[in-house]
């Protein structure tokens, strides 16, 4: 190496040491000022901390608010636990309270129901009677006119006694004395036409004339022969027979063809047949 490269190179780093001189006496400087601003922030920091003890107090305050909440707590606690030391009488008592007026409505409508109830069946029971009564008395009806029919409808000219007794029985006074007054004439008609019939009812019909009178239409057949028609014939027969009832007794009060006049008998009518 040569000397001025030398002496260059001490230049340099003269030069280069200076410059690092400087730059520590700035640094110093530098620390220097701020020492005064750190200084003065220490107080502001000294300052904050009553801050934060003013803020303590706060939090003091608060405190009791928790401790007076506890004693609401604890005065509550006996109302959430009475009630289950009798629950079950106090349902009972509120049922009955509501049960009692609803057990009179009950009963009341229960009882209007019953008085309801028995003044229809009362109602009810007399309207079947009476249709029990209306329907058997329909039956009797036919039947007496029925029987009459039959006994009307059979003579023999040799046993003419027997038909006046059928004829006659079972009537009413009226129709008992119209066979009396005719008796002898058609005694004579029957023996000399030898006239012989037999009869059978094939249906009735009753239709009820109030009073306790009923008009029988009976349907009955006719079979008969006589001195002019020795071949037997058989003959249908519409009659009508109004039957009464009297007392206990049903007696005929009428009895003829059904399109002709009932007062003419039913013996006159098949003796002419």
């Amino acid at each position: 190496m040569s000397a001025s490269n030398f002496l260059v190179r001490e230049k340099a780093i003269m030069s280069e040491t200076e410059e690092n001189t400087e730059v520590v006496v700035l640094v110093k400087d530098s620390v220097k000022a701020n020492e005064p601003e750190t200084a003065d922030a220490a107080p502001v920091v000294t300052d904050a901390a009553p801050v934060v003890t003013d803020a303590a107090p706060v939090v003091t305050d608060a405190a009791p608010v928790v401790t007076d909440a506890a004693p609401a707590m604890i005065a509550t606690a006996p109302v959430v636990s009475e009630p289950p030391v009798d629950p079950k009488p106090l349902r009972l008592r509120g049922l009955r309270t509501r049960a009692y007026p609803i057990a009179v409505a009950a009963a009341a409508l229960f009882a209007v129901v019953a008085v309801v109830m028995g003044v229809f069946w009362h109602n009810s029971t007399g309207d079947l009677d009476a249709l029990r009564t209306s329907d058997s008395d329909r039956a009797r009806a036919a039947e007496v006119a029925s029987d009459y029919t039959v006994r009307s409808l059979n003579y023999d000219y040799k046993n003419l006694p027997a038909f006046f007794d059928g004829v006659q029985r079972g009537t009413s006074d009226a129709l008992r004395n119209k066979y009396t007054q005719v008796h002898d004439t058609l005694s004579k008609i029957m023996t000399g036409a030898q006239v012989v019939a037999t009869g059978k009812v094939v249906g009735s019909s009753v239709e009820a004339k109030g009073n306790d009178q009923y008009a029988v239409t009976v349907y009955a057949t006719q079979r008969t022969q006589n001195i002019q028609q020795t071949d037997p014939a058989t003959v249908p027969n519409l009659l009508l027979v109004t039957v009464a009832k009297s007392g206990g007794d049903w007696v005929v009060v009428d009895y003829g063809p059904k399109d002709g006049d009932a007062k003419d008998g039913g013996a006159k009518d098949g003796a002419a047949k």
